[in-house]
């Protein structure tokens, strides 16, 4: 038997509605809202929505409710039971597998939401900074180097003019033509 929590607050109705319960699972829904409650009661799920409005309170309240169910099932009876907790939310997660760990229940944790990693976004390199960063051995600061940076001829000559003004880059003293760090 699957004893299911859904952090419904937390996945919305479309995801509540691709659960697959059997008859003999029990389903626990919290949320606070009217439309989920009706297909709470349409599909034979228990809906819990006595608890305060607030931040994190269907939280507390879910885990306040699988340590209730923990508490009173004997050792026999909880290794045939299977916990399930729909949601997205961490912390919950975390609370919710270190209460089953505690008293001995095996967990399931079902996410709805891809937990694809966003790539935050590339930190904008200044042509000082592009230009600076090829400095590493004497160059020559011409039109090839303009381009391999893409650079427009104003930004480049601009960017070196500052890195000359700020004693960044000097010419090199084995040839004139060519630049490097100071």
């Amino acid at each position: 038997m699957n004893m299911i929590f859904v952090d419904a607050e937390n996945i919305g109705l479309k995801e509540l509605s691709k659960i697959e319960a059997t008859i003999i699972d029990k389903v626990f829904v919290f949320t606070k809202s009217d439309s989920i409650a009706q297909f709470c009661e349409q599909n034979l799920y228990h809906c819990l929505s006595d608890y305060p409005s607030g931040a994190n309170q269907a939280d507390f309240y879910i885990i306040a409710y699988l340590s209730r169910i923990l508490a009173t099932l004997d050792r026999k009876k909880l290794a045939s039971v299977k916990l399930k907790l729909y949601s997205n939310d961490l912390n919950l997660i975390a609370a919710f597998k270190f209460q089953c760990n505690l008293l001995g229940g095996t967990c399931d944790i079902i996410k709805t939401k891809n937990n694809t990693v966003v790539p935050i976004a590339a930190k904008t390199v200044s042509p000082s900074e592009q230009i600076y960063a090829q400095l590493h051995s004497p160059q020559a600061l011409n039109q090839e180097l303009q381009a391999k940076l893409g650079l427009s001829k104003s930004a480049f000559t601009r960017a070196v003019n500052e890195l000359a003004k700020a004693n960044k880059i000097c010419r090199s003293p084995e040839s004139k033509k060519k630049w490097v760090r100071r």
